[in-house]
C-alpha cells in the first residue's frame, strides 16, 4: 500500500500552491511576500499531503528541497539526499550536504509515525548574484555525478565570458552563506572567523552574516539556456546510472567506504531543475 511517486508529486503540488499564495493579491499571504520561508511552505504542504494520503489510504515517503528567491537572497530548506548547488562564473560556490540516518537511508517526510518532519530540514540562505546558476536535483543526480561532472556540463553551455578562468573549481567555503539551521552553527562560526570585516554587507541578530563578492559581468538571461543545462545533467546521470560497469560513481565510493562491494552507478529517480538569476524586467513592482 505504498506509493512514493504519488506522495512526492502531491507534496510538490501543495508546495507549488503555497508558493503561489504569496503572489495572489486576494490571499492573506500576499502581504507576507518578503517573509516567505521554505520550511514553513514545506510544513504546510506536508500537512495537506498527509491528509490526502490518509483519505486515499496510501502510504509513501519522499525527500524534499524547497527554494524561494527574494531579491538577491536565496532561501532553501533541504531534507534528505536531494540537494542544491550554485555555480558562479563557472565555479561551484555552494553545495548542500546530504542528510542521512545511515548509508542509503536519507531523511524523509512520510506517512509513517517515525518519519522525519520539515523541522528536521537544513535551512539556510545564500546571497546570490546576477548570472548565478542554481541547480536543484534529486539523489539520482548526486549519486551518479561528481561535482566536477556537473560543472563540466554547465561550463559547456556557458558563453566564454561566464566560464571559469582556468580549470573549474569547487569553492564550497564561499562566504556568501547565511546559515539559519541549528545543524550549521559550527560551520557558521568558522565562516565568521574567516570572513573579512570589510566584506560584510549585512548581519542578522544571531550573528549570521551575508558577504557579497563583486560580479565581473552582467549578462541578460538569454545568453544561458537553463533547459539545455538540465537536460545535459539528467542525461549524463542517466547514462551512469544504467552502467553497472562504470568505473566510478559517488554512490559506489560511499558504498565501498561502508565496506560494501558496489560497481557502477545507481538506478534511481533523476530530477533536475536549473534556474539562472537575472533581473525581472517585465514587472516594475516589488515582484
Amino acid at each position: 500500500d505504498a506509493d512514493p511517486s504519488l506522495f512526492a508529486r502531491r507534496l510538490m503540488h501543495h508546495v507549488s500552491l503555497e508558493v503561489q499564495r504569496y503572489e495572489n493579491i486576494d490571499d492573506e499571504m500576499f502581504s507576507h511576500y518578503y517573509d516567505a520561508t521554505p520550511v514553513d511552505i514545506l510544513r504546510r504542504a506536508y500537512e495537506f499531503t498527509l491528509d490526502e494520503m490518509e483519505t486515499l489510504a496510501v502510504r509513501g515517503s519522499s525527500t524534499a528541497c524547497v527554494v524561494v528567491l527574494r531579491g538577491d537572497e536565496l532561501r532553501v530548506a533541504n531534507l534528505g539526499d536531494c540537494g542544491l548547488t550554485v555555480v558562479r562564473q563557472g565555479d561551484m560556490v555552494y553545495r548542500t550536504e546530504e542528510q542521512q540516518h545511515s548509508f542509503n537511508f536519507p531523511y524523509q517526510l512520510g506517512t509513517e509515525a517515525h518519519s522525519d518532519t520539515p523541522s528536521d530540514a537544513q535551512v539556510f540562505r545564500l546571497k546570490i548574484q546576477k548570472g548565478d546558476i542554481i541547480i536543484v536535483g534529486s539523489d539520482g543526480v548526486f549519486d551518479n555525478l561528481f561535482d566536477e561532472d556537473i560543472l563540466d556540463e554547465v561550463n559547456q553551455h556557458l558563453p566564454p565570458l561566464m566560464r571559469a578562468e582556468g580549470e573549474p573549481e569547487l569553492k564550497y567555503s564561499n562566504d556568501s552563506l547565511w546559515y539559519e539551521s541549528q545543524q550549521s552553527e559550527d560551520r557558521l562560526e568558522a565562516l565568521c572567523q574567516n570572513a573579512h570585516p570589510e566584506n560584510v554587507v549585512a548581519a542578522s541578530e544571531a550573528a549570521s552574516m551575508v558577504v557579497a563578492a563583486p560580479s565581473k559581468f552582467s549578462l541578460p538571461q538569454f545568453h544561458i539556456d537553463p533547459r539545455a543545462i538540465s537536460l545535459a545533467i539528467a542525461k549524463r546521470a542517466k547514462l551512469v546510472s544504467e552502467d553497472t560497469r562504470y568505473s566510478e560513481s559517488p554512490f559506489q565510493m560511499r558504498a565501498m567506504q561502508e565496506g560494501l562491494y558496489y560497481q557502477g552507478g545507481k538506478r534511481d529517480d533523476i530530477t533536475v531543475v536549473v534556474a539562472v538569476v537575472t533581473d525581472l524586467e517585465d514587472t516594475p513592482d516589488r515582484r
